[in-house]
């Protein structure tokens, strides 16, 4: 297996911030990818989660970027909806865009303190995911599949980076990002490798 490599790419700078794309990958590896198209301070702690979890997994890469702003607000700055990710804009997207991954997971942060399973993979994944991290975690999870966090959008970048078009969204409270966090990578893990 080659080895994993880690790259980056600035993709916009303001007087007051920046915003960076980060890839981890092989060249090769289609089997999974964890991304967080809102990392750093605009949903905190999902591009550093994405990161780790692809880290621990034997055959994984990770797509994220990095926004941060002092004046605006990062969120304000760099937070575009996750179906309007354009390969043609986010140069190392671009490489990964047509791999075709087997499993497509997306990080992102949540006011409320709770987890949101969703995405286009099948219901019956979205209900175990959503079960392991309740019993994993202090704060309730429970699974979505229409409305702003339901990550059932083929533009959205978590399907469409999948080989099938289904990619599992986890929307992440705060408890989950910071004191638990740990607990939620260790229970991503099992079930990355399991599935």
């Amino acid at each position: 297996m080659p080895r994993r490599r880690i790259r980056t790419e600035p993709i916009a700078a303001t007087e007051s911030g920046h915003l960076t794309e980060f890839l981890y990958d092989d060249y090769d590896n289609d089997d999974t990818l964890v991304c967080a198209a809102h990392g750093g301070r605009v949903e905190p702690g999902t591009g550093e989660l994405a990161v780790e979890l692809a880290t621990r997994l034997p055959s994984a890469s990770c797509w994220a970027t990095f926004g941060f702003d002092e004046e605006v607000g990062a969120y304000d700055r760099w937070h575009p909806p996750s179906k309007s990710f354009d390969p043609d804009e986010y140069p190392l997207l671009g490489e990964i865009a047509d791999r075709g991954f087997e499993t497509v997971l997306s990080l992102h942060g949540l006011g409320d303190d709770e987890i949101l399973v969703g995405g286009r993979v099948d219901r019956a994944i979205k209900v175990e995911v959503a079960n392991r991290l309740d019993n994993a975690l202090s704060i309730p999870a429970r699974t979505v599949s229409d409305g702003d966090y339901g990550g059932t959008h083929p533009e959205n970048v978590v399907n469409w980076l999948a080989a099938d078009g289904a990619g599992l969204q986890v929307e992440l409270g705060e408890t989950a990002r910071e004191a638990q966090s740990e607990a939620l990578l260790c229970e991503l893990d099992e079930i990355l490798r399991e599935n």
